[in-house]
């Protein structure tokens, strides 16, 4: 009767484990798709970014700043078109343009640039200048409306160009009593010249005029 005891040596045999062990891959490989699917996305993000150093044309890592004109509280007049020169003292890369129009309404609005003085070249010809901006855009009188370029606007140290702001509804400017190419406002990284209101685009050259409103650039 004493025999029955080695019975319960059979109890080891229980362990069958190995069951456990196929649980932890697959929960591996799941996680790792998703992760190329945000990186997707990112060409869609364009120069709004640019306060943290990253992309657009020409600016690359550089510094993002803004200058505002004084003569913004002054803009009283409106043509089609506002021509002015920038002369850089600091090498700069132009990201956008703050505008302002004549009235609160959607308007079609181009910006054109070149490198250079306009008066170097035919300024009235629209195959002298560089488009880098086509859109509608809803203007205001009373507050300055954002122009991101398609394309940066670069600039070296101690070169200058031109710009040349078109809105078929009317872009508000301040009407200059200085001489063309003059100074009117400037900063540590470059200097506004007077230029020209045009009555039409690339036609009519009208009123010695300052450019009204902000300039934002990378140095």
């Amino acid at each position: 009767p004493a025999t029955s005891s080695p019975t319960k040596s059979s109890t080891p045999p229980p362990i069958v484990s190995p069951t456990m062990p196929p649980t932890p891959p697959p929960i591996v490989s799941p996680t790792m798709p998703p992760t190329p699917a945000p990186s997707s996305s990112r060409p869609s993000s364009k120069r709004p970014t640019l306060p943290s150093g990253g992309g657009g044309g020409g600016g690359g890592g550089g510094v993002a700043k803004k200058y505002t004109t004084p003569s913004i509280n002054k803009a009283g007049d409106n043509a089609k078109g506002v021509m002015f020169q920038i002369s850089a003292k600091s090498k700069m890369s132009i990201t956008s343009l703050d505008i302002m129009g004549k009235d609160a309404k959607d308007s079609d609005v181009q910006v054109y640039y070149q490198n250079g003085s306009y008066d170097e070249f035919d300024a009235l010809d629209k195959g002298e200048w560089i488009q880098v901006f086509k859109g509608k855009v809803r203007l205001d009188p009373d507050e300055l409306v954002n122009i991101e370029l398609d394309e940066d606007i670069t600039i070296r140290a101690g070169g200058s160009a031109s710009l040349y702001v078109v809105s078929k509804k009317g872009v508000m400017f301040t009407k200059s009593s200085d001489k063309e190419f003059s100074i009117y406002a400037q900063n540590t990284d470059f200097d506004v010249q007077v230029g020209l209101s045009t009555k039409k685009e690339f036609q009519k050259p009208d009123k010695l005029a300052q450019f009204a409103g902000r300039i934002v650039y990378e140095i």
